[in-house]
């Protein structure tokens, strides 16, 4: 991986912006909040790392996604500025939003103790279904439908802003009829957990498995149960490709009938059984937030989010005027600082995806695969045996595997972990105000506190 450039050199001149901080390394290359000079408005840039630049596969998928991007603008879609080159450098330029990920805000009420209340998040999966409704029905130059389906939807790809604005943040992983390039047989793009079934069986995606991704949000937010991240890969394939979902009252008892059977429509296996597209399932939801929560805006929005994050509000204001100034601190931002001012759309265009056999399709009983042994292959009597599938989970920007670029350029990435994630310092548990080195100090002061009664007993 090459050096980054260091965060004290000052602003930078980078074709029409002003790389003006350096805030560290995302899978594909380097993340910089700048300036456009132009327009005079802050951005973030992220230069691509010159390897990947160079790969064929990758460039073609880059040039295939600048031809989609420049036809979002919405409200609820953070905007991609541009897509280019200067002086052989590849870079995007995206929306600075002020505000943190759906994935964020659920994290820090958790270890609150708070609970989203339920108008809110019917409001949140709203805006989520009109971003959707406006991309999917996006057109090119002749008027002709793109067909856009995003793919990756989930909290860590949703964001809130401090003015309680929800903007789905990039259609990096979307699939288009103006694309040329095709995502890799082996590879399933986006996150397990909110995969619609008919993506995880590797069949055909339209709008609807948008739609199911959205219920998944949904569902999670209205149950305020956390869905698992983390554990075996091929046993949440299994369970994403054949899903058996609980009514969200299960959880919270308070929640009505009618919410349950809203969030379950969208959930259905099959999708002819969904909503037939964004808009219908957004206009069920804003029927039933008007009727258990009149009144609820984007106001309230941005009231949870000022109380939410009020320390980290007040230092990305600093952070955005000396921005706009053209000002650059004198060191390079710790890891804490990351996760209090790094912006959202720092990460855009890397996503999460599944490596797995190309002809990989997973079914409901444990399935094995014939292997040839290496030292037999090409022999008449080659030896075969049969093994369990293997798949992993990567970090994917352009259809190309980064995910050796996360874990080198900051430990599993300071990065990710600020933004998708709850930043250093917050943490699960029934005291959630304890940091990891509290926990750690409290388990040291016990265990000489054990040892000291125990030499007492011994000399007594």
């Amino acid at each position: 991986m090459p050096e980054a450039q260091d965060a004290g050199t000052g602003p930078i001149p980078f074709g029409p912006y002003t790389l003006v901080r350096r805030i560290g390394y995302g899978g594909m290359g380097e993340v910089f909040l700048a300036r456009e000079e132009e327009a005079g408005r802050a951005c973030v840039v992220k230069k691509v790392l010159p390897h990947l630049g160079g790969n064929p596969q990758f460039l073609a998928r880059f040039r295939d996604e600048a031809r989609v991007v420049r036809r979002l603008s919405h409200s609820n879609v953070a905007r991609v500025w541009a897509m280019g080159e200067v002086d052989g450098e590849l870079y995007l330029a995206m929306e600075y939003v002020q505000g943190k990920t759906l994935n964020r805000l659920a994290w820090r009420l958790r270890n609150r103790g708070q609970v989203l209340p339920v108008g809110l998040a019917l409001l949140i999966g709203e805006r989520m279904c009109q971003g959707l409704a406006y991309a999917h029905d996006v057109t090119d130059e002749q008027g002709q439908p793109l067909h856009l389906v995003h793919r990756d939807l989930s909290p860590a790809n949703v964001c809130i802003s401090y003015a309680g604005e929800v903007k789905i943040i990039d259609f990096g992983a979307a699939q288009s009829t103006l694309k040329e390039a095709q995502t890799a047989p082996s590879v399933v793009m986006g996150s397990i957990a909110y995969m619609a079934p008919e993506q995880a069986r590797k069949k055909h995606v339209d709008r609807r498995a948008d739609v199911y991704a959205t219920g998944v949000v949904l569902w999670e937010l209205l149950a305020w149960r956390p869905l698992p991240q983390k554990g075996d890969v091929a046993e949440r394939w299994k369970r994403a490709a054949y899903p058996k979902w609980e009514a969200p009252s299960q959880h919270r008892p308070e929640l009505l009938p009618e919410v349950d059977a809203v969030v379950l429509e969208a959930l259905a296996s099959e999708p002819n059984e969904r909503y037939p597209d964004a808009a219908a399932f957004g206009a069920a939801l804003r029927a039933l937030r008007e009727k258990v929560a009149p009144g609820v805006g984007d106001e309230a929005l941005a009231r949870l989010m000022s109380t939410a994050f009020a320390k980290e509000k007040g230092v990305e204001d600093g952070v955005l005027a000396e921005l706009l100034r053209g000002e650059s601190s004198s060191r390079r931002p710790s890891e804490k600082e990351l996760s209090t001012f790094a912006p959202p759309t720092a990460l855009a265009f890397e996503h999460r995806a599944l490596d797995a056999p190309a002809g990989f399709v997973p079914s409901e009983e444990v399935q094995l695969v014939e292997e040839v042994k290496p030292e037999s292959r090409g022999t008449a009597d080659a030896s075969r045996s049969l093994t369990p599938v293997t798949s992993r989970e990567v970090r994917v920007a352009f259809d190309v595997d980064v995910t050796s670029e996360v874990v080198v350029a900051a430990g599993e990435s300071g990065l990710v972990r600020a933004i998708e994630e709850g930043g250093e310092g917050e943490v699960s548990g029934p005291l959630p105000g304890m940091s990891r080195k509290g926990w750690l100090a409290a388990g040291l002061f016990l265990l000489a506190l054990a040892l000291g009664f125990l030499l007492v007993w011994l000399l007594g």
